[in-house]
Order: structure tokens, then C-alpha cells, then sequence
């Protein structure tokens, strides 16, 4: 069997680069949000180019084969560099980009045209081709989530095996001192048979980065709707059970004045306009937020959001006889995600309710510094220091009835916590069995 030509693994090398390149591009086409494929789908293109450049040698022109062609591979391996640090939403540095190629290409164009010394310019190539190795192997090692690490780990090897190769270029080149970049040694052969070799693990593992990132998001996606579901679930059931124990009050009992059945009527009527308010902007947020549950920080009233929720849960207070105390403040403007603090508050506020036992008091403050300090203090149940300690550890810790036998839907201080640091703020508890919670947020100031 006749052995591989230099000109065939330069083509081979072309070909896997063209897969590459549009597999990429695709990938960058279908997952816009995904960052680093559209820097790997260019220096693909890039790598095409650059191999049938230096495969025309010496057909067409010297410099542009062997001058350009060599930018053009520097740049291959620039923008992989840079896809991988886009791809971990990491900032890149376009300058040092540009300014590695040009320094490939005045390099090459000084010892091609000016000073001719070929030995001298292929061992420059291969040391900056080292460099750049080295660069990206330094962004691979960093520590990684776990779903990332093979993937990671494959780079790592396909660009610790381009830096050995071209170490080892180095050194046959100053051992052997060839006149040509373009003779079918065994060092040339040997070199652009590991490139081809790189390229195919390289296309393998950028895929399985793009895919792996493509099913922790799906992940997220569930855990959301998850969380909406929850949310949804928490907000509505006190209301809905509170309209229907309201309306079966006033119809089973007889003996009820005509007057207080209006009365009732008319608070369930309020109450089923507001639950059909809160509905509909719950279903509106969750509409607008199919990627994930990211914060759209704005500045928004937060002493408004503390009054509504009041209203809103004020009537289910009103059934364990729970007064809610709260003084209104002006210019307490919060710069947060509405909705998510208007969801913590409700949920926070709903608890307190939950927790706390008949003629009981709720008292709600608020406090600005440097922060907005929320402060939603009860005198009802309190928790033990073991359950206080392990409330933002898992979801799992299941639900507690309220005092009057009030079911949980799970919703809980975690994702009240989560969503609060997701917008810069903190959330704390303070509690002791018997006596009552103490609950502190704080919020950014707008």
C-alpha cells in the first residue's frame, strides 16, 4: 500500500476543517445563545484556507503560500482559543488576537522576503504555534463543572498533543535544517499526520462541549417550569380555598343576615379579581421567560409591591383574625426584578400567615441604607435552630403544616433565596420555637 503524500494530509486536513467549520456554523445558527461555536466555525474556515494555500506550493506565488498560509493557521488556533473562552462566557481580548497573527505575519514576511532564512522562520511559526497551544491549555485546566470535565479534558490533550508536535518540529528543524517548509520529510509528514489527528478529536470534543451545555440548559428549563409550577401552585391554593370556604359560609349557612352575605359576596368577588390578576401576570412572566429564570433588573416602587401583597393576602388574614401592621413609606425604590421580589414577598408574607397562630401580629418594616432591609416579623410558631439551619439546604426537607393545619405546596425559602441573590441581595432568618420568625431581606437601593 503506497503511503500517505504530504499533499493528501494537507487535503485530509481541509476536508475534516470544512466539516468542522460547518457543523459549527450550524450549531451557532440553531443555539445563538450558546457562545464559542461561531469562533470555532471561523477558525475552521481558516484552517480550509490555510491548508490549500500551502498545498498550492510551488504552483502559485511563495509568499502567499508560505507567508499567508502561516497567518492563516496561527489564526485557527487564536479563534479556537477565543471560542473557548466564549464559550465560558469569558471576556475576549481581540487585540491580543489580531496583534499574535500580525506578529505571525511579520515574522514570516521578514525572514521570506527581506531576510531569507527559512530555518529561522519555520522555527519561529512552530514557537508561536507553541505558544498559542500553551495559551489555550491554560484556559482548559481551570476548573470546570463536573458535566464539562471530559470534554475539557479532551481539548486539553488535542492541544498539549499540537504543542509537543510542534516542539518536536522545532527541534528536527534545527537538527536537519530544511530548505523548504514544504518537503515531504518525516518530521513534515509526521507533523501534518497529528494535525489531522487533532482536528477530528478537536471536532469530537467541541461537540460534545456544545451538547453537553445544550442538556444542562434543557435541565435548567425543567427545573424552571418546575419552579413555576410551584410558584403558581403557592400563590393560588390560599386564595382559591379562601373563595370557596367564603361562598360555602354563605351559602349552607341560613341563619346569616342577608346584609353580611352581600358583604361576603362582595369580599369574594374582590378577592377573585385580584386571584385572577396575579393568574394572568404569573402566566405573563412565565411566557416571557422560556430560556431560564433570568432577572430583568429595573428600578421599581418597592413600598407598592409590599401594599399590594398586603391587600392581596389581607382577607386570609383576616380568617385567622391576624392583624398585618405596616407603616408606608415613600422613596423606597428597589433595583431588582419585580417580579421575583414580588414573588419572595408573597411568599414570605403568605408564611408568616401560615406559621401564625389566631389574633396573632405580623409586622412588616422596611429600612434604607445601603441597602433596602425588609423586615417581616410573626409571633406564631417560631422553628427549631435544627430546622432553621437546614432551611436553604435542600428541597427535600418536605412541607410543615401551618397552625391550622395549612398544607405546603414546597415551595419554600429556597427559591425565595435563590431568587433574592440572583438580585444582589440577602436573605436571613431569625426564629425561635414557640416565640415566633423574624425574616430580613435586603435589596439593592435604585
Amino acid at each position: 500500500m503506497k503511503p500517505l503524500d504530504l499533499n493528501t494530509l494537507v487535503y485530509i486536513i481541509a476536508a475534516i476543517s470544512l466539516l468542522f467549520a460547518v457543523l459549527m456554523l450550524l450549531f451557532s445558527k440553531m443555539t445563538p445563545s450558546i457562545k464559542g461555536p461561531l469562533h470555532w466555525s471561523l477558525g475552521s474556515f481558516s484552517a480550509v484556507i490555510s491548508s490549500f494555500l500551502f498545498a498550492s506550493f510551488p504552483a502559485v506565488n511563495g509568499f502567499i503560500a508560505i507567508v499567508v498560509s502561516s497567518g492563516f493557521t496561527i489564526l485557527t488556533i487564536v479563534l479556537y482559543w477565543a471560542g473557548i473562552r466564549a464559550f465560558k462566557e469569558l471576556s475576549v481580548n481581540y487585540k491580543v488576537l489580531a496583534g499574535l497573527v500580525l506578529l505571525q505575519l511579520v515574522v514570516a514576511t521578514l525572514f521570506y522576503s527581506v531576510i531569507p532564512m527559512p530555518n529561522t522562520r519555520m522555527v519561529a511559526y512552530s514557537v508561536l504555534s507553541t505558544f498559542v497551544c500553551l495559551l489555550a491549555i491554560s484556559e482548559l485546566v481551570k476548573p470546570v463543572a463536573k458535566p464539562y470535565r471530559l470534554a475539557f479534558g479532551l481539548c486539553t490533550v488535542v492541544f498539549t498533543i499540537s504543542a509537543l508536535t510542534s516542539i518536536f518540529r522545532i527541534v528536527v528543524i534545527i537538527m536537519s535544517k530544511p530548505g523548504v517548509p514544504y518537503a515531504p520529510t518525516n518530521a513534515n509528514l509526521t507533523f501534518y499526520f497529528f494535525i489531522n489527528l487533532t482536528q477530528a478529536l478537536l471536532l469530537f470534543s467541541f461537540v460534545l462541549l456544545i451538547s453537553t451545555k445544550i442538556a444542562e440548559r434543557l435541565k435548567k428549563k425543567v427545573e424552571d417550569q418546575r419552579k413555576f409550577y410551584s410558584i403558581i401552585a403557592h400563590d393560588l391554593s390560599g386564595p382559591v380555598g379562601m373563595i370557596n370556604a367564603m361562598l360555602n359560609m354563605a351559602n349552607q349557612d341560613i341563619e346569616l343576615e342577608e346584609n353580611h352575605k352581600k358583604q361576603i359576596y362582595t369580599e369574594v368577588e374582590n378577592l377573585s379579581a385580584s386571584t385572577h390578576h396575579l393568574l394572568q401576570n404569573l402566566l405573563y412572566w412565565s411566557r416571557n421567560q422560556l430560556e431560564d429564570l433570568r432577572p430583568y433588573l429595573r428600578k421599581f416602587d418597592l413600598n407598592k409591591v409590599i401594599l399590594e401583597n398586603i391587600e392581596f393576602l389581607q382577607q386570609i388574614a383576616k380568617s385567622k383574625h391576624i392583624t398585618i401592621v405596616y407603616n408606608p413609606h415613600t422613596d423606597l425604590f428597589c433595583h431588582a426584578d419585580a417580579r421575583m421580589i414580588d414573588t419572595v414577598l408573597r411568599n414570605l408574607i403568605s408564611n408568616a400567615i401560615k406559621f401564625s397562630y389566631s389574633g396573632g401580629t405580623i409586622e412588616i418594616s422596611v429600612e434604607k441604607s445601603e441597602m433596602l432591609i425588609v423586615r417581616i416579623k410573626d409571633n406564631g410558631m417560631g422553628m427549631s435552630e435544627e430546622v432553621r439551619r437546614n432551611l436553604f439546604v435542600s428541597r427535600e426537607n418536605g412541607t410543615t403544616s401551618g397552625t391550622k393545619g395549612e398544607k405546603g405546596t414546597g415551595l419554600g425559602l429556597m427559591l425565595c433565596k435563590e431568587f433574592v441573590e440572583t438580585n444582589n441581595g440577602s436573605i436571613t432568618v431569625l426564629s425561635k420555637e414557640g416565640v415566633g420568625t423574624e425574616l430580613v431581606v435586603k435589596l439593592p437601593v435604585a
